[in-house]
């Protein structure tokens, strides 16, 4: 990497979907994750001030943190490539998701794994708010994680 890259290239992340739902309402995006701490399960993810995600976690006060697969490449463009308020992105991509379970957001399948948060505080940030969340519950799918660096997807497996 050259000195002259954006500092956001430098570590690479995880590809997560921020999966949320309130009454009626749901939505699905591409993001990404950072734990902060691992022995009080707590982490960190941004969303843009006003879009329908950061609306339906405000009203929910919880979201679910979808760690993508290998097999979802695809489905991180596609997510990343329309707002929430242009339609429900499940239904226009034809997501397949694991059963849903009443009150709560749904997960595609195929994922890598997903986590249940809970709000514990916000900030906002320039056009953005910070969400520190708890980790609530969790499943494990068995599905290779991607990663993100350097404006490249990568599969995370093992040596």
């Amino acid at each position: 990497m050259k000195q002259s890259d954006p500092v956001s290239h430098w570590l690479p992340c995880p590809v997560v979907f921020i999966s949320t739902a309130y009454e009626e309402k749901r939505d699905i995006m591409t993001a990404t994750a950072m734990f902060v701490s691992e022995k009080e399960p707590l982490l960190a993810i941004s969303v843009a001030k006003g879009h329908l995600t950061a609306q339906l976690i405000e009203q929910a006060g919880a979201f679910t943190l979808v760690i993508a697969s290998e097999d979802q490449r695809e489905l991180v463009w596609k997510l990343g490539s329309i707002k929430g308020d242009e339609g429900d992105k499940f239904a226009r991509f034809a997501i397949s998701t694991l059963p849903p379970e009443p009150g709560k957001p749904l997960v595609p399948v195929k994922a890598s794994s997903w986590l249940e948060c809970t709000v514990v505080s916000k900030h906002p940030l320039e056009g953005y708010v910070l969400v520190i969340a708890r980790v609530t519950n969790q499943g494990n799918l068995d599905n290779p994680p991607l990663m993100w660096h350097n404006q490249e997807l990568f599969t995370l497996k093992s040596l």
